[in-house]
């Protein structure tokens, strides 16, 4: 399998949640440096994912009751992987930028190694709803963007 950063300059990204096609922060993906590859699921079940009450997911890994998780597979270039990293606040330790291995949901099931977005340590999951997967129903439900005034979320 090749890595994350497979030429110079270019980045496979999978995504899981806001960042998917049809969904708030997908603009990110349509700007023209980006390429959507495939739909894709881990190869490890080693996931869980939480909904915050923003209506976002927090995507973290287990040990023990692991889930696979379905997204979508992106290349990128440098400024696009920045601007994702931005949105996702690496510096604050909202998530951290990891790498996975994952394949096509499709009949050849092509490994690719991607970068995706971790729970960082900033994030106390304790008290948040467990989701198996992160749609637009949900989405459309739940999601506040962070650009929009924050409105009193319902917990779960």
């Amino acid at each position: 399998m090749s890595p994350a950063t497979f030429a110079p300059g270019v980045h496979r990204v999978f995504v899981y949640g806001t960042l998917k096609r049809d969904l708030w922060n997908h603009k990110i993906l349509r700007n023209g440096a980006s390429k959507y590859v495939a739909d894709v699921k881990t190869c490890r079940a080693d996931f869980k994912m939480f909904l915050a009450e923003a209506g976002y997911p927090y995507l973290t890994m287990v040990e023990l009751d692991g889930r696979i998780v379905h997204g979508e597979l992106y290349e990128v270039n440098d400024q696009t992987l920045e601007m994702l990293d931005a949105l996702e606040e690496i510096s604050s330790g909202l998530y951290s930028r990891e790498e996975l291995e994952c394949v096509t949901v499709d009949e050849a099931a092509t490994p690719y190694d991607a970068y995706f977005y971790l729970a960082g340590p900033r994030i106390d999951v304790s008290n948040l709803s467990e989701i198996e997967t992160y749609d637009k129903a949900l989405h459309d439900e739940r999601y506040v963007p962070k650009d929009k005034p924050r409105i009193e979320v319902d917990r779960w």
